[in-house]
């Protein structure tokens, strides 16, 4: 799918829009994307660049990219699938830890203007990044995500910093290690792409903790499974794991772009849990960065605890909910007050839940038998439950 270049207003100024399919961008295209994000550190996650949006994009004829061009050239990327009603989702959902309309500092355009020129009816997220701080009209519920950046300093340095700020948890991590080592388990640490032993026990532990947990089974469901496939095949799917002899301890994979790591999938052997393994193989893990070659560990948004002893910056991510004129996004708008009237603007009440995890479920399976039948095990599992939602993704927490 490709679009010529059109040329199009808002009421500051004219725009070329050009609307392609990630698979058809041109290098020089995406080269411009790639300088908007070399402009700001929030920009540097995989996420947010042309090479996730090919990726994410392989195999699903909705993916789209629209660029859109000024005076000055590339003011905004914005990668997106298309849906019904013209909503869009953000690209790789759900798989969307950050989502981004990646800007030009100087760009003046809304995300009602975005919308408009991109030709798209709404736009949902609770992950937005804003670095140059655009979007305050619209953006509600910040939330941190957490990021371990090394800035230059040597493993050892960053490592006793944090030391330093949670002593008495890391006295308890070097004694789990060593009671580890006494009880027989001689620890590795391995990185790289994710082999099929690695995949087969890393997805078959997380496949159990989704289930057992009453959210969606990102392994398996129909719409991101291909999409940690796709990341796997690519030269961009990269691994961390701890291993006890022929056993995954714990691991993490997803995408990795030059010096930064972004994982999802995040899994440890409850056999091991005694000994607090997905904290023995972060601290092994930011000791090897260098050898990696990474320098950014982004371990994303979550209420995982562990988190907080480990990353010392963060990015700011908001929640949005935004459509443009039209009778489209009149049409969408209606569905989110709506939704606001039955009480789903609350943020953690029942309502609210009930429609994450009904998102939830669109995002990750095709069927509608199988989305109906996602909404029953989460409410059986999770009635009544406002728990803790998993770092892997902006889970729905039925």
């Amino acid at each position: 799918m490709g679009q010529a270049v059109t040329s199009r207003q808002t009421a500051e100024r004219d725009y070329d829009v050009k609307v392609v399919h990630p698979r058809d961008l041109a290098p020089a295209e995406a080269d411009a994307w790639t300088r908007l994000c070399d402009a700001h550190e929030d920009y540097d996650s995989p996420l947010v660049r042309p090479a996730f949006a090919q990726i994410a994009g392989a195999g699903r004829d909705d993916a789209r990219v629209a660029l859109i061009s000024d005076a000055a050239g590339l003011a905004c990327a914005f990668a997106f699938y298309i849906r019904p009603f013209g909503r869009a989702w953000p690209i790789g959902a759900p798989f969307h830890d950050y989502t981004a309309l990646v800007m030009r500092q100087d760009a003046v355009l809304s995300i009602k203007n975005i919308l408009v020129l991109a030709g798209v009816s709404a736009l949902t997220t609770p992950t937005l990044l804003d670095p140059w701080d655009r979007f305050a009209d619209c953006r509600r519920q910040a939330l941190e995500t957490q990021v371990v950046r090394l800035a230059g300093r040597k493993p050892s340095e960053y490592l006793e910093l944090q030391r330093q700020a949670f002593p008495k948890r890391f006295k308890n991590f070097r004694r789990l290690d060593s009671r580890m080592k006494r009880d027989g388990h001689e620890l590795k640490l391995k990185w790289g792409s994710l082999d099929p032993a690695a995949a087969e026990q890393l997805y078959a532990v997380k496949s159990a903790q989704f289930v057992s947990s009453g959210f969606v089974d990102l392994t398996k469901a129909s719409r991101s499974r291909p999409i940690l496939d796709a990341v796997a095949a690519s030269p961009h799917g990269f691994q961390i794991s701890l291993w006890s002899g022929e056993r995954v301890v714990s691991g993490h994979f997803g995408i990795r772009l030059g010096p930064v790591f972004h994982p999802w999938i995040a899994a440890y052997d409850p056999d091991f849990s005694e000994y607090s393994p997905g904290n023995l193989m972060l601290m092994r893990a930011i000791a090897a960065m260098p050898e990696m070659g990474l320098e950014v560990y982004d371990l994303a948004e979550g209420h995982d605890h562990y988190k907080k002893y480990y990353t010392n910056t963060c990015r700011k991510v908001w929640s949005v909910e935004e459509t443009a004129p039209g009778a489209s996004g009149a049409l969408v708008h209606a569905g989110h007050l709506a939704w606001a009237l039955a009480g789903g603007a609350s943020g953690r009440g029942p309502v609210s839940r009930l429609r994450r995890r009904l998102d939830q479920s669109d995002m990750c399976e095709s069927r509608l038998s199988l989305r109906l039948a996602d909404l029953a095990t989460a409410l059986k599992r999770r009635r009544g439950v406002d728990g803790p939602v998993p770092h892997e993704s902006a889970m729905a927490d039925v």
